[in-house]
């Protein structure tokens, strides 16, 4: 590999000497800024694509789940509540109000099949990893015989998708309705037909899966735009609403390294400008919370923002109403827009697109449209990971054991070798660690403390949702304040990537590393490290390409 020396011409860096840079790194951890919160997970930003925050000239933030932290599962309450009042408006059994909403089994990141009125759990290619009938969870005979093959196709109507974390809410009610007519006497359960005919019936009446999700959404969507969930929020801002002292601090050390800072919300004006006096309220201290940004649009409408977006209008902050006619003119800092496009947006601010990191919660509307549609860099704030990372310390004794068991499976699978044959007589059956893998499969998803398990994994199998998040999210975080923890122009490098073959090849030189757990040997902090020694021994300017460093050490096993 050719890299610039410091007397201008090139220079060819040998394997020793690439070893003895690679060394040096490893024996000088005293000198690395993050060696402490290296044990801090919580503080963690998790990298799945490298980003040099020395390139991001701008960083968009959402507001709800994201800037805002709502409490849980005092808020979800909330919304669960305003949204069974409204079904019960509209004529469902006033006896629903009497289920008690219960946070051990909400968990966002899943399914609802509108035929069979089933939650699922799946990975990224459509195959079952679990499934729920109201609070019922279904064995694996049961499940086939829905889905025979143990697979759906995501993209398909009769699938709501419900993966945000407004929608924790939404899936216990959808559970907690289908619980409820199907053990209600008055109601008959229909088993067959088609997914227009699916559901209960109470004589001339029918009440299909699909009706029911229909209804769901629009109860739950009313009690967000036109109930009075964001009016009892203001009224008791501490009882729904966390204020993290952090956050005014982070805001403004990003503004201080040059970031232009802005929000896209899709909250009102009103709402932002109350909730987000409440964030950045800090003792003796006057400054208003517009101050700590350069550009606010609300009323974004995303995803429809990162798409063609709507009309771009000024807001009169006096009044919260919005100014006649489509603005054209310059976004000033400190004024309000409401709507517009990230396309208007980018033009306007000068903003090209990898020049930006914009931070959300939602997975499609945030994540996956502004990286598909404007090419930003992205960070995923995922609240649930502090659990899941505990949870999975905890369990990483079954997920070896699955492991092995997978790898056992595999080698029966071969077993016309004679060293097999000879080393293990006493194998179990190809059933046995099927139900083996299987058990303990369920055993870890036991150990996660909701109902249905993981967000992000069944097993050893990843969720669709973990797909997602690995495809699109560049960065991901319990929370966006924990970019305060890392310098202004930090270097987030990501762990060097193995394919299947490449695996195959680094298990011969080594069987003893699964080969599952190949390829994540360095993280980002060890990456930093060696682009700054290798600068400084070899006189390299320190804007290296990720690409080369991920060269340097990809013949390191360690």
């Amino acid at each position: 590999m050719m890299m610039a020396a410091e007397n201008g011409s090139a220079s060819v860096i040998s394997d020793d000497h690439l070893k003895k840079l690679v060394d040096s790194c490893k024996r000088n951890k005293q000198d690395r800024s993050l060696t402490e919160l290296a044990k801090d997970r919580e503080g963690r930003v998790f990298v799945n694509r490298s980003i040099s925050m020395d390139k991001i000239k701008y960083i968009g933030f959402d507001m709800d789940h994201t800037l805002v932290v709502y409490r849980s599962p005092e808020y979800d309450k909330l919304a669960y509540q305003l949204a069974v009042q409204r079904l019960v408006s509209i004529g469902y059994p006033r006896s629903i109000e009497n289920i008690i909403y219960d946070e051990v089994f909400a968990l966002r990141g899943l399914f609802f099949d509108r035929r069979y009125g089933n939650i699922l759990k799946l990975d990224s290619f459509g195959n079952i990893l679990s499934c729920y009938h109201g609070f019922s969870a279904l064995s694996v005979s049961e499940i086939r015989n829905y889905y025979p093959n143990k697979y759906v196709q995501v993209n398909h109507d009769r699938l709501f998708s419900l993966e945000t974390l407004f929608h924790t809410p939404e899936t216990f009610l959808l559970s907690a309705l289908v619980h409820f007519f199907d053990a209600h006497p008055q109601y008959t359960r229909i088993e067959e037909g088609s997914d227009q005919y699916t559901g209960v019936k109470n004589g001339d009446v029918i009440i299909t899966y699909r009706m029911i999700q229909q209804d769901v959404r629009t109860a739950i969507d009313w009690a967000h735009i036109e109930g009075d969930l964001k009016k009892l929020t203001l009224e008791n801002l501490p009882l729904y609403v966390k204020r993290d002292p952090r956050l005014p601090r982070c805001i403004e050390r990003l503004r201080q390294s040059g970031k232009k800072l802005f929000i896209a919300t899709n909250s009102g004006y009103e709402y932002t400008s109350k909730i987000m006096s409440y964030l950045f309220q800090l003792p003796d201290v006057t400054r208003e919370w517009k101050t700590y940004f350069d550009y606010i649009i609300v009323d974004a409408k995303k995803p429809l923002f990162f798409q063609e977006g709507s009309m771009l209008r000024e807001v009169d902050e006096s009044t919260g109403s919005l100014r006649l006619g489509r603005f054209a003119g310059e976004l000033t800092p400190g004024k309000v827009f409401s709507g517009g496009s990230s396309d208007a947006f980018c033009k306007i601010a000068g903003a090209q697109g990898k020049e930006v990191l914009y931070v959300g919660d939602h997975i499609f509307g945030d994540i996956i449209k502004s990286k598909k549609e404007q090419a930003f860099r992205t960070f995923l704030v995922i609240p649930e990971l502090i659990t899941e990372i505990t949870t999975f310390e905890n369990a990483k004794g079954l997920l070896t054991r699955i492991q092995n068991l997978e790898f056992l499976l595999s080698e029966m699978y071969h077993d016309e070798r004679s060293s097999v044959k000879e080393s293990v007589q006493d194998l179990p059956s190809i059933d046995a660690i099927r139900t083996a893998i299987r058990d303990t499969s369920q055993m870890i998803e036991d150990s996660y403390p909701h109902s249905l398990g993981s967000l992000l994994r069944c097993g050893s199998r990843l969720t669709y949702f973990a797909n997602q998040v690995s495809r699109f999210a560049d960065l991901y975080s319990s929370s966006c304040v924990n970019l305060v923890n890392y310098p202004d122009h930090y270097l987030f490098s990501s762990p060097h990537q193995l394919m299947a073959h490449e695996t195959a090849s680094t298990e011969e030189e080594d069987s003893s590393v699964s080969p599952k757990l190949l390829g994540s040997g360095f993280n980002h902090k060890k990456k930093r490290n060696i682009k700054r020694n290798v600068s400084a021994t070899v006189g390299l300017d320190l804007d290296i390409e990720d690409d080369d460093i991920d060269g340097f050490i990809s013949n390191d096993k360690n």
